[in-house]
């Protein structure tokens, strides 16, 4: 007997699975970590327009599974975009596309601050109060770090998140009225399997890339008391005979540290890359582990997930693909 997929999908309030059954086309959920925001976008056969036009803004969840497991919600966020299309030969077609963070709201807003001596923390919660976001979630071992100064000239949220997870080995993430700000290839240990000649259905996986990876990073800092430049390095673990520089210069050892921590997380992260589609699993998770087995010596192992994208169609059933990165436990290596 074969396996019967489940959703549930609820606008404005309202379910409106049972209306969307007979007309869905497909749908698609995608998360991805270190950007700002996750996306769903649902395409719907319009012929007749049953389907209410939703409004742009409007709360949305989507629950997603399998009938003998049950669902879990992979999706909350509000309507970005409603598109109508259609012609002679195909018909009518309906297209919304959901985004995590409200579109309409103040996270898109520049804003003109700054701070002097002061932790991401307390960067993070003032800029997010002002975008009026409440919820605030940051790894504890990012949390106290310093910044002697940062700004935002006329920079949103979003944009300035961003960039300050780039600089202390972070990801960071709005969803809803939630903020997000993870350590980089931290030990988030969600793990799903994808296993050929059970759940794995194709891989496409590159274990291990020359261009990214390099052997030591460095960052630059001025010391004003010795009037002299220094230079901090840290090795990445990496065999190879390559050093990344950092462009700009920062305004201390510590922060150059910090610096080095990310630019190495980030090499050891983009060291190997590829993707695997799976029967669909909504235990993966961005940043979390795919163990990949009977593909092949060299190729089989650990990988950190980058991104996670649930597609859901009328004949194609309901899998899920994984973007792969940071190979780990054998994988990049044939012991033969």
């Amino acid at each position: 007997m074969s396996k019967r997929a489940l959703f549930n999908v609820t606008v404005a309030g309202t379910n409106i699975t049972t209306a969307l059954m007979p007309v869905l086309l497909g749908m698609q959920i995608s998360d991805k970590v270190g950007t700002h925001t996750d996306s769903a976008d649902l395409e719907i056969d319009d012929t007749n327009g049953q389907i209410i036009l939703p409004r742009t803004g409007a709360p949305v969840s989507i629950a997603l599974g399998w009938a003998d497991e049950g669902m879990r919600v992979v999706f909350e966020g509000t309507v970005d975009e409603v598109k109508s299309s259609g012609n002679r030969g195909s018909g009518r077609r309906l297209r919304i596309t959901a985004k995590g963070m409200d579109t309409t709201k103040k996270p898109k807003e520049g804003q003109q601050r700054h701070w002097d001596d002061t932790t991401v923390e307390t960067i993070i919660r003032d800029a997010a109060k002002h975008a009026g976001i409440t919820d605030i979630q940051i790894d504890p071992s990012l949390s106290g770090l310093a910044r002697t100064y940062f700004e935002m000239r006329d920079e949103s949220f979003v944009a300035m998140g961003e960039r300050l997870a780039r600089e202390v080995g972070g990801n960071f993430r709005v969803a809803g009225n939630r903020v997000i700000l993870s350590r980089r290839n931290g030990d988030y240990q969600a793990l799903v399997r994808a296993a050929w000649g059970d759940n794995l259905h194709s891989w496409d996986i590159s274990p291990k890339l020359g261009r990214p990876q390099f052997s030591q990073v460095r960052a630059r800092w001025y010391d004003v008391a010795n009037a002299a430049w220094q230079t901090v390095e840290r090795a990445t673990g990496l065999d190879v005979d390559a050093i990344f520089p950092t462009r700009f210069f920062k305004p201390d050892d510590a922060e150059s540290g910090q610096q080095n921590n990310s630019d190495a997380a980030t090499a050891e992260r983009d060291a190997g890359e590829g993707n695997v589609v799976i029967e669909g699993n909504t235990a993966a998770i961005p940043d979390g582990l795919c163990i990949v087995s009977g593909t092949r010596p060299g190729v089989d192992g650990a990988y950190r997930i980058e991104a996670v994208t649930h597609n859901l169609t009328r004949g194609g059933g309901f899998v899920t693909t994984l973007e792969l990165k940071q190979p780990q436990s054998g994988a990049g290596n044939d012991s033969r």
